[in-house]
């Protein structure tokens, strides 16, 4: 695999700070923003029970997130990168919570304040697929295995 994707890669996640999580609601598919932090190959969402996608992944937990470059007058959205994952969002377990607080904190310090709230826990979205865009015409499927190597 060419060396240019991963760069590319770790370009878009170290300067996005928010993403698309996909959820399945009640009724139909639902849609909404929120920060993250990578770990490991994995996002950590840091999520309220009182919103919906909340609701939605404790009642099914698969879903997608999605994280894009942002539009610019220079660019066809088309040739926008952008990386999709899908796998199954959990509540970080007790014994990993202060290494993932502090992972989370150190990419959204501004969250900080969020984690006196009672109704916030810290998911981790574990990534069991994973598609790439690099722009108009580069596209391909990153393999489980290459994506933990590499992230």
């Amino acid at each position: 695999m060419a060396e240019n994707w991963k760069v590319s890669v770790r370009r878009l996640l170290e300067k996005s700070a928010v993403g698309f999580l996909a959820t399945q609601g009640e009724f139909s598919p639902e849609t909404s923003m929120t920060p993250f932090a990578m770990d490991r190959g994995d996002v950590l969402l840091h999520l309220s029970n009182l919103a919906r996608h909340t609701k939605n992944v404790q009642r099914q937990a698969q879903v997608g997130f999605m994280v894009c470059t942002p539009e610019s007058e220079a660019d066809s959205p088309l040739a926008l990168p952008r990386i999709s994952f899908q796998g199954c969002v959990a509540l970080v377990p007790e014994a990993e919570q202060e290494a993932a607080k502090a992972i989370y904190l150190a990419r959204i310090p501004e969250a900080g304040p969020l984690f006196e709230f009672n109704d916030f826990s810290l998911f981790q979205l574990c990534v069991t697929k994973v598609f790439w865009v690099g722009g108009f015409g580069s596209a391909r499927k990153i393999g489980l295995k290459t994506w933990r190597k590499h992230s």
